[in-house]
């Protein structure tokens, strides 16, 4: 697909768009926990929430007075985020969810392999240097859990890898509008839920409750403030700083649940948000 050569200007490199992107994070790590009070098919959950999150940010373009865009590379864009929301879905019901979210985020790796070869953007050594380092702590914090089982499920995690370094790609992408493409493919993932949402029968306060909390704060925020972030800071240093997630996932489950973290995920902690922080703020001084 055609580039946008353009990144954020160093003077728009901004503290604001690490704050944007660690937010975004911080709303997509409540998947874990609400999802797991929820008993409903994963595709129902799926659906429900891309309804209100379709909701949140239309009232956000309104808001901000925009207006929705619809060509061609906006559709490209969107059927890149319907691709990533659904395969890892899917991997999710393929394989444990610890090989789903941990293959997922070899997705700044695949980003800068992307930039590398289609937008002839070589990486610094210390994005490299980040990477390694922060896949290294992914693994340590869920090699327990890590299993050969699940080998469809496992290929389909490492699509929505791929798919996840295109989103964060789309700002510039030539004619693309990000919001827009977030909200066709909400709308995408609500139709595709609606045949098994129907067929639910537990609608409890607690359950429509977590629902709704998905749909607003974890996924519509969550892309409202992605898209913030975006404009403010390269792709790189977002999709780095968002490696964050898979940490703050699990320790929220803990926390809430009562899950237990072994010291082997502690230190793997310790290197994802290192790795991620120091990247961050070299890159902040030097963008």
């Amino acid at each position: 697909m055609a580039v946008d050569s353009r990144s954020p200007r160093k003077g728009t490199q901004s503290a604001a768009g690490y704050v944007y992107v660690l937010i975004s994070a911080i709303c997509f790590a409540l998947a874990g926990v609400l999802i797991k009070s929820i008993d409903w098919n994963a595709l129902s959950i799926s659906g429900a929430r891309s309804i209100l999150a379709a909701g949140v940010l239309y009232a956000f373009l309104r808001v901000q007075g925009k207006r929705l865009v619809l060509n061609g590379p906006t559709a490209i864009g969107a059927l890149i985020n319907f691709a990533m929301l659904q395969t890892f879905v899917i991997s999710n019901k393929l394989t444990t969810a610890a090989n789903a979210i941990v293959l997922q985020f070899t997705m700044p790796v695949w980003l800068i392999l992307i930039m590398w070869v289609f937008m002839h953007e070589r990486p610094r050594r210390a994005a490299i240097a980040a990477c390694a380092v922060i896949v290294a702590g992914i693994v340590c914090f869920f090699f327990d859990d890590l299993t050969p089982d699940g080998l469809l499920g496992n290929v389909i995690a490492i699509v929505s890898g791929i798919a996840y370094a295109g989103v964060f790609l789309l700002k510039r992408m030539p004619g693309c509008d990000f919001e827009s493409a977030a909200f066709l493919s909400f709308l995408a993932c609500a139709v595709c839920g609606v045949p098994t949402l129907l067929q639910e029968t537990d609608f409890a306060v607690t359950t429509l409750l977590a629902v709704v909390v998905l749909g607003v704060v974890q996924v519509g925020c969550a892309y409202i403030f992605l898209s913030m972030g975006l404009d403010r800071v390269s792709p790189v240093a977002a999709a780095l700083l968002s490696t964050i997630e898979p940490i703050l996932n699990p320790i929220i489950v803990a926390i809430v649940i009562g899950e237990t973290i072994g010291p082997l995920s502690l230190f793997g902690a310790v290197l994802v948000i290192g790795g991620a922080t120091v990247y961050n703020v070299y890159d902040a001084k030097t963008g």
